[in-house]
């Protein structure tokens, strides 16, 4: 199939992902993305607020995806305009949206309102949602990590461990509710290293934790194997969904602890008590536990990283999508 992709052009982000993956089954595969259509010194949030600019850009955004003549359209972004939509499936294309995000980072709802074929949320309530609330033709998909980029490294585990020199990491977008944990952490004299996007109102006592930068790819899956703990708490907004970040680390070999959401227990081959925490306390406890129990995180994590290797590949994922079109 030929098949448009429509959202950011950004190496380890979903598109780029399923770009990937399209193309390693043999498929015809582009991203358009919405700012390669804007002037460099514009700024996004203010393109998408003035209508006539966006109806303009987005029109454009359609001429481009017509002009690829795509058997299918997947949309990523979440303020693809519903003229765009509209135009596509006026062309007789099946177009899909694929929704990665909690449901606080839904623009101003268009997706609610444009004629999508297919819709695909991770989050049951979403789905339950979408389904039953608005009669939208919604399935429920789980995220994906990609072997090829998230490759779990050679070294043996306690040889990273030493070269990485990490108790505990953790890594992403540093928002406040993010941050407040990890002050706790802290506070409780866990060795903690960060790595991420800063947020505003950064606590003080987290500044010598900041590494002042992201990790991507190779390197991404380098430190999180070398770590011996990946602390990975979700947005508030994860209703019934675990983050992205859940399937990369797991699959990539590295060792989590998350938050507790019953969904573990359908995403997990062992009872997620034994990785997950309700509360911070649990948390500090979990923590402390396996920094001294080795053994028991080279056994945990081997096990779930070859669960993931089986059921949580973007091939899986894909395939999963491309079944309900």
């Amino acid at each position: 199939m030929t098949i448009a992709i429509i959202g950011a052009v950004n190496f380890d982000s979903l598109e780029y992902h399923l770009h990937d993956e399209l193309s390693e089954q043999c498929h015809t595969v582009k991203i358009f993305d919405y700012k390669s259509l804007l002037p460099k010194k514009i700024d996004l949030g203010i393109s998408l607020f003035n209508m006539t600019y966006v109806e303009l850009k987005n029109k454009q955004l359609l001429t481009e995806v017509l002009s690829f003549q795509p058997d299918l359209v997947i949309g990523v972004y979440r303020h693809i305009h519903p003229l765009v939509v509209k135009g596509i499936k006026n062309e007789g294309i099946k177009i899909i949206h694929i929704n990665p995000d909690q449901m606080t980072t839904l623009q101003n709802q268009q997706i609610f309102v444009e004629a999508y074929d297919s819709y695909f949320s991770k989050d049951p309530y979403m789905v339950s949602f979408m389904k039953e609330k608005l009669n939208l033709n919604t399935f429920l998909y789980q995220e994906a990590f990609n072997p090829r980029v998230h490759t779990k490294p050679k070294n043996k585990n306690e040889d990273l461990e030493n070269s990485v020199n990490i108790d505990v990491l953790c890594f992403g977008n540093l928002y406040p509710y993010r941050n407040r944990m990890l002050k706790h952490l802290v506070d409780h004299n866990i060795d903690l290293k960060i790595y991420g996007n800063k947020a505003k109102y950064f606590p003080e006592n987290l500044e010598n934790s900041f590494q002042n930068r992201g990790i991507y790819g190779e390197e991404k899956a380098k430190i999180l194997n070398g770590s011996k703990i990946v602390f990975n708490n979700f947005h508030y907004a994860e209703i019934e969904s675990v983050n992205n970040k859940f399937f990369e680390i797991n699959g990539s070999g590295a060792f989590q602890i998350s938050d507790y959401k019953p969904i573990l227990n359908d995403l997990l081959p062992i009872d997620p008590k034994l990785v997950s925490f309700k509360n911070l306390d649990e948390a500090v406890k979990l923590i402390k536990y396996y920094l001294n129990e080795k053994e028991k995180r080279y056994e945990i994590r081997q096990i779930i990283h070859s669960h993931f290797l089986d059921h949580y590949s973007y091939r899986n994922m894909v395939n999963h999508v491309l079944n309900h079109v």
